[in-house]
């Protein structure tokens, strides 16, 4: 599953001979906020931390690279 932004990224990266280079710049800085927005909300919602030693920070990296990272994952998180 990819998010919006990554999605955007790689369309306007097929037609980078049309797409001005500071717009491919602007759209990988706008993916490392999205990135930061996904952890933070996952951390702000997580309550499955009792019982699991890691922190939410790895918990919240961890869904993310699960959920936004793998090619295999279709659009609803499933490989």
């Amino acid at each position: 599953m990819k998010t919006a932004m990554q999605e955007m990224f790689e369309e306007l990266y097929a037609h980078s001979f049309e797409i001005p280079i500071g717009l491919l710049a602007k759209c990988e800085e706008l993916m490392a906020k999205e990135k930061e927005q996904i952890v933070n909300a996952y951390k702000e919602g997580c309550s499955d931390s009792i019982l699991d030693e890691s922190t939410d920070e790895e918990r919240a990296e961890q869904y993310y690279k699960e959920t936004y990272t793998n090619p295999d994952r279709d659009e609803n998180g499933r490989i």
